[in-house]
């Protein structure tokens, strides 16, 4: 919720900037300064960086079964809301003030204090750069005391939460039954009501690297392509071609997990459910 909220009110500020440099007279002054540095790092870091730190933090139990240290988590958003506000802002001054960007003097000297201040700001973010490996770090070594067999650390209301943390590879064995727009909200307070038979064999596709693959060949021939490589660009190519036509017999690409498999883990999840009800 901190993160979400630092995301909130950085990200307006950020977007009320953007407005004011979408005015002509303004932005031909202040095109090319240091407010369009700020306003820039102020939406990415607002709306990117914090929303994702947001989203690593509420959906991190669900993903490894264990939840992150928040304490630590605590340190590593404040340092970072801190450290942007201290880094960007006088940015803000100076672009009005018209220092341009990418210079590698000046020769205002009433200008060096927003630049220390800027300095500042930027080492608090590494600061909450730091915090962040070791929430990441404790949390991992601490995953016994953090660990979530629930399945719903946050008290959830969506369906996401009705599941395991991790999810099993099947996500669901059956078909949920919704009766209202918070599925899982309205699950609990029937008292977890869910199937305990009738389980079947649950077809799944194998892994398989192919994907990732691909994807690096496609890399190696961007790359080719972008510095005139020609030979990466048509070998990265044909290995991207032929790697597609190969995949495309494979025939062995799926299993069953069997319904024995699936009615154990599926009654160890409604024994849970029932013990926490």
């Amino acid at each position: 919720m901190l993160w979400t909220i630092g995301f909130i009110i950085t990200f307006v500020i950020g977007g009320m900037t953007g407005v004011m440099l979408a005015v002509p007279g303004a932005d031909f002054v202040l095109h090319n300064s240091l407010f369009l540095v700020a306003h820039f790092h102020n939406v990415i870091i607002g709306g990117v960086v914090f929303g994702l730190f947001a989203g690593i933090n509420y959906w991190f139990p669900k993903a490894f079964g264990f939840r992150l240290d928040a304490r630590w988590g605590k340190v590593s958003f404040w340092l970072w809301l801190s450290g942007f506000y201290f880094a960007f802002m006088p940015l803000y001054v100076l672009g009005l003030m018209g220092v341009t960007r990418r210079v590698s003097h000046f020769d205002d000297p009433s200008l060096q204090v927003w630049f220390v201040i800027a300095a500042f700001g930027a080492l608090l973010i590494l600061g909450g750069i730091v915090a962040f490996l070791v929430q990441i770090a404790v949390s991992i070594m601490h995953r016994e005391e953090l660990r979530d067999d629930t399945g719903d650390p946050w008290n959830g209301r969506t369906l996401e939460w009705s599941a395991a943390s991790p999810p099993a590879d099947y996500n669901f064995a059956f078909t949920p039954v919704v009766h209202s727009l918070d599925a899982w909200w309205d699950m609990k307070a029937r008292g977890y009501e869910r199937p305990t038979e009738g389980f079947i064999p649950i077809h799944m596709p194998k892994n398989t690297a192919t994907g990732v693959i691909l994807a690096g060949l496609a890399t190696a021939v961007g790359f080719g392509l972008i510095w005139y490589m020609w030979w990466l660009a048509a070998a990265g190519m044909v290995a991207l071609i032929g790697l597609a036509i190969a995949h495309s017999f494979n025939e062995d690409r799926d299993f069953h997990i069997p319904a024995e498999a699936v009615v154990e883990a599926e009654g160890a999840r409604t024994e849970l459910l029932r013990t926490a009800a």
